[in-house]
Order: structure tokens, then C-alpha cells, then sequence
């Protein structure tokens, strides 16, 4: 009679872990899915902004507060829905898992070079899935030059 609770009680464990493990990785390959997406669109707003910088709206204030106001989580103007960057009002019905925003500054001290600085903050229900504050949102800074 031990011998079968010892049997249970190991079957029970094993089954919990493969059930904790296979869950675990789920999450960690959505989390990957979403970073890859993410990367990708940054790098594809970079390489837009540089070869069309006159399609975009270039700040010229250089203030760091102002920046942040621009790129609090909630003032985003992007949204990240299934690989697509897609208007932020287009996010209630569509459902977004990040959201997305830029700034770009342009240098005072050299000519043609721009400071672009993006955002992406998680969702709200990523948000809680997460264990650490710093994986809310990236930063992202990138200085590029136009002809």
C-alpha cells in the first residue's frame, strides 16, 4: 500500500513539472515572438525614416522631459497586433500585445544627423505575466544621417 502512494505521489510530481514546463515555455516562445516582432518594426521605422526623413515629423525640442511626455506607455500612437504595426485606436478592436512610438531630434551640433528615439511598451495583459519592471518597455536610440 506505501509502494502505490509513493508511485501516486511521484506520478503526481512528474505530471505537475510536465505540465509547469511545457506552460513555461509557451510563455518564454510568445515573449520571443513578440521581442522578434518588435525588433523587426523598429528596424524597419529606422531604415523608412532614413531614406524618407521629409515623410516625418522631425521635433525640434530638445528638452528630455518633453521627450518623455511624448513617449509615456499610454500616449503611444502604434500598436503591435499579430506582427502589424497598426493605429492605436485600430488596438480596441483588433487587440494589440505592445505599443509603439518614436521621436526624432535632430542633432545641434551636425548637420544631417538625427536622433531617434523609440518606444515599446507591453500591453496592459502582458504586463502581468511579467516578473520584472524593466521588461515593460525598450528604449531604443538610434542616430541617423540623411542626405
Amino acid at each position: 500500500m506505501i509502494e502505490l502512494l509513493a508511485s501516486v505521489a511521484i506520478g503526481i510530481i512528474v505530471s505537475y513539472s510536465t505540465y509547469y514546463y511545457i506552460s513555461y515555455i509557451a510563455g518564454m516562445t510568445s515573449q520571443l515572438k513578440l521581442s522578434r516582432v518588435a525588433n523587426d518594426n523598429v528596424q524597419a521605422i529606422v531604415e523608412s525614416i532614413r531614406f524618407n526623413l521629409s515623410m516625418y515629423q522631425v521635433t525640434f525640442e530638445t528638452n528630455v522631459k518633453k521627450e518623455d511626455a511624448l513617449l509615456t506607455a499610454d500616449k503611444l500612437p502604434y500598436g503591435i497586433s499579430n506582427g502589424n504595426l497598426i493605429p492605436r485606436a485600430q488596438c480596441a478592436t483588433d487587440g494589440c500585445q505592445a505599443y509603439f512610438g518614436y521621436v526624432i531630434i535632430p542633432s545641434l551640433f551636425v548637420r544631417n544627423l538625427y536622433q531617434v528615439d523609440i518606444k515599446i511598451a507591453l500591453a496592459s495583459q502582458n504586463i502581468l505575466a511579467n516578473k520584472w519592471k524593466e521588461e515593460q518597455w525598450k528604449k531604443y536610440t538610434y542616430f541617423i544621417t540623411v542626405k
